[in-house]
């Protein structure tokens, strides 16, 4: 997460398929999540997003709840 100029920014690391080699990325690179004009509407996409960029992808709802609750128990740690 980074802040310029009033635009909250939000990335994630890169742990795909690098679409230049075909290669399994290592996570040393950052994807673009998005910009944001406020921290609070940057926090609910990252939520809300938190299952597609799960370290193991959820294959059932009750995993994908799992993702959720510990993406907002990862913000209140933060923001503590």
């Amino acid at each position: 997460m980074s802040i310029d100029d009033n635009n909250y920014t939000l990335q994630y690391r890169s742990k795909g398929i690098d679409p230049k080699t075909g290669e399994k990325a290592d996570g040393s690179k950052w994807a673009l999540g998005g910009y944001f004009p406020t921290m609070e509407s940057l926090l609910n996409d990252w939520v809300t997003n938190a299952p597609a960029y799960a370290e193991e992808p959820p294959t059932t709802l009750k995993d994908i709840v799992e993702v959720i609750k510990n993406a907002e128990k990862h913000i209140a740690k933060m923001l503590a």
